[in-house]
């Protein structure tokens, strides 16, 4: 049975700060995981999921974690991933044909349509990285590390995402 340290003590088990550090990496990459899993998938449920994933990754590996360090570019990278790894296997179950249906609600997806249609027409890395700079406020180096590529890529892929979306 584990002894308990008192609050008083100023003390904490690694147990608590790992809990603490991980709070704060949920607190403040949630959004950015999220916005950039959605990004990548065009799919909200999915996009929640790959989000849940990420977090439930670092979780499994707080032990191993430096929490000194930022979690911003992990998480994003295995969303990324996770997110990746969804696209293929969509793609060998149904074929690249046949369009993903959502699980929004009616008015969720009468408002999502149109953003739907017109980043549909933009590749992931495309979407991530314009989600990355544009909606999360990254600079294009956060972004490049994120994504795995440089910087020059990141902003090759805005520029060409934006006149796109212009276009449309």
């Amino acid at each position: 049975m584990p002894i308990a340290v008192p609050a008083s003590s100023g003390s904490t088990t690694s147990a608590e700060t790992h809990r603490r550090a991980f709070e704060g990496a949920y607190a403040d990459c949630w959004t950015p995981v999220f916005r950039l899993a959605l990004a990548w998938t065009n799919d909200w449920a999915a996009a929640e999921e790959i989000a849940q994933e990420s977090f439930a990754r670092l979780w499994s590996r707080r032990d191993s974690v430096d929490w000194s360090t930022p979690m911003l570019p992990w998480l994003l990278t295995t969303a990324r991933h996770l997110a990746t790894d969804r696209f293929r296997r969509l793609r060998r179950l149904i074929g690249q044909s046949h369009a993903i249906e959502t699980s929004l609600d009616l008015d969720q997806h009468a408002r999502w349509l149109d953003v739907r249609v017109a980043f549909g027409r933009l590749s992931p890395l495309e979407r991530a990285a314009l989600a990355l700079t544009a909606v999360s406020g990254l600079d294009s180096e956060e972004a490049a590390t994120a994504l795995g590529t440089t910087s020059a890529a990141v902003r090759s892929a805005v520029f060409r995402a934006r006149r796109k979306l212009e276009e449309a």
